[in-house]
């Protein structure tokens, strides 16, 4: 392969081929045959043997259409050892093969997986090979650290294999696309047309170096591993001790000579490995190591970056909050020096003027207007910090709006009338179904609205208060002849303490409170308020509410 990932691996292979019969019986038994496996070998002269005819380096037909690989040199050895006769057998896949085995046309399957299904079948050696299995991709493809990295994509896989069954049982959120060989499998990753293949390690990189697949690479390990037994035909169980006696007599030399050509001629015949090692297996280990040391570094280092991400999002949100606070209470404390002072210096004044004996009904109206001024502002500043706090309780039912109306507009007509100002009403009072509120709440919002009017109209000018059915909502409008809420204004002047540029008409006091107070009131309510500009060539403002009809 192209990628110099694989060397490391193909070390580890040396040394697990090294151990080509670990898993059989132990090195120190006596290996030799019994009289009766001697007996029962000279009663079955001739023992058929089937393979895949397309799994290098283990079994393949070679150009001639003999078997060649390591299993074919293993059995050889085990031949000229022990006198065995094998015939050797094969179909044009490894399904075809397995199928012919179960008709009985063959008596011993070489490089088999053992499976609990196979198990009712056959019978089965311990495993004599043991290898890892590897995710291969193309090299351009990032590194696969799980299996998991690959749901959703495109995975090649060989019918008939037990790995496949078992990567399509293990994980079914994989997309497999079957092929018959595994030069099949990774020529399809090679050209697209599948995202990875998974086997074990020797059968990959074999296959795609003697293909000259060089845009492969092995991009992951997998936990799980691939142990190939004999598989024996079920009425011949004493093949299985006879197998695991043979192959318990191949020595350390033995197992070398048998794995070491393939590996040999793997590297040799498409890449002189043999002249990089030397150099570079030092230089892979330290690469390796650092790559592995910097990733983890990485991963930590992405997670603590997060983490103070986070608590800093959290600090510049506290600040923010408190900057608002701090604004808040500076303008709290500006509003309660600025406008408790005028009405209480006129308050100091009249009781000055009472003590002197130079009363006058005028001075007593200058007095109430001062104290309803210091009511309206301490009502405010309570009401603001009530809503604020969620302990304003609301009872809903359905109000006679037009009702609710006429009373504060009846309320409020003698300051109006200071000011020569005129109240009119156009009341749709015939279709107007009761709206849905807190009356309470409902009538502090119209008063504050009509109050607004009023303070912000010049003399001898008129303010016309509209209630009509809109749909399924009720809807009240309060437009005066005043100045007028620039475009730019018309949103900010709900907010607390917010103060437009126009000014009241004849010096009255505004908190910057009144409006917040009726956005809250309203939204509590399930409403909406907005201001808009008179219509056109009127001048001046239209605040407009809109309520639930109530059901």
């Amino acid at each position: 392969m192209a990628s110099i990932a694989p060397v490391m691996r193909w070390v580890r292979l040396l040394v697990l081929a090294a151990s080509l019969g670990r898993c059989v019986a132990a090195a120190e038994n006596d290996p030799a045959l019994t009289p009766a496996d001697l007996s029962w070998l000279a009663a079955h002269p001739v023992i058929r043997v089937g393979y895949d005819p397309g799994w290098p380096p283990f079994s393949l037909r070679d150009a001639s259409g003999k078997f060649s690989g390591i299993d074919a040199d293993t059995l050889a050895v085990l031949s000229r050892r022990y006198g065995f006769r094998f015939e050797f057998v094969t179909r044009d896949s490894w399904p075809e093969v397995y199928a012919a085995a179960r008709r009985g046309e063959i008596d011993l399957l070489v490089g088999t997986a053992r499976t609990p299904e196979r198990e009712r079948e056959f019978h089965f050696t311990r495993p004599y090979f043991s290898f890892p299995v590897v995710i291969v991709t193309r090299v351009d493809e990032p590194i696969v650290w799980s299996v998991l990295d690959l749901e959703g994509r495109r995975v090649a896989g060989v019918r008939g294999y037990v790995a496949t069954s078992e990567l399509q049982r293990i994980y079914p959120d994989l997309k497999f696309r079957l092929t018959d060989t595994v030069e099949e499998a990774l020529t399809m990753v090679a050209d697209g047309g599948a995202d990875a293949f998974m086997t074990n390690l020797p059968n990959a990189s074999f296959t795609a170096k003697t293909h000259g697949l060089t845009n492969l690479k092995i991009a992951g390990v997998m936990p799980e591993t691939f142990d190939l037994c004999y598989a024996v035909r079920q009425d011949w169980p004493e093949l299985i001790r006879i197998l695991e006696t043979a192959c318990a007599s191949l020595t350390e030399a033995d197992r070398q000579a048998i794995v070491h050509p393939w590996i040999r001629v793997d590297y040799a015949r498409v890449i002189r490995w043999d002249l990089v090692w030397k150099t570079a297996l030092a230089a892979l280990a330290a690469i390796g190591l650092g790559v592995g040391v910097m990733m983890m570094r990485n991963r930590r280092l992405a997670r603590e970056l997060a983490e103070r991400g986070r608590l800093l999002e959290q600090v510049e949100k506290a600040h923010r909050q408190l900057g608002e606070l701090h604004r808040d209470k500076s303008e709290l404390m500006h509003m309660a020096a600025h406008d408790l002072r005028s009405p209480l210096t006129a308050i100091s004044l009249g009781i000055e003027h009472q003590r002197l004996g130079l009363g006058s009904f005028e001075l007593d109206e200058r007095l109430r207007s001062s104290v309803r001024q210091m009511g309206r502002l301490i009502d405010d500043l309570l009401d603001v910090h009530t809503l604020e706090e969620g302990r304003r309780e609301f009872c809903f039912a359905p109000i006679d709006f037009g009702a609710l109306v006429r009373e504060v507009a009846a309320d409020l007509r003698p300051i109006a009338a200071r000011k020569e100002i005129v109240l009119q009403q156009s009341l749709d009072l015939d279709q107007l179904p009761p709206a849905s509120g807190d009356v309470r709440a409902l009538r502090q919002v119209v008063d504050n609205l009509l109050s607004n009017a009023i303070k912000f109209s010049p003399r001898n000018s008129r303010i016309i208060v509209r209630l009509r059915r809109w749909n399924e909502f009720v809807r009240l409008e309060i437009q005066d002849e005043g100045p007028g809420v620039p475009a730019e204004e018309k949103e900010r002047i709900f907010g607390k303490y917010v103060r437009g540029t126009a000014r009241p008409t004849a010096g009255e006091k505004s908190t910057g409170l009144g409006l917040a107070i009726v956005r809250q009131l309203v939204t509590a309510m399930n409403g909406r308020v907005w201001c808009d500009a008179a219509p056109a060539p009127e001048k001046g403002a239209v605040f407009v509410v809109v309520l639930q009809a109530a059901k």
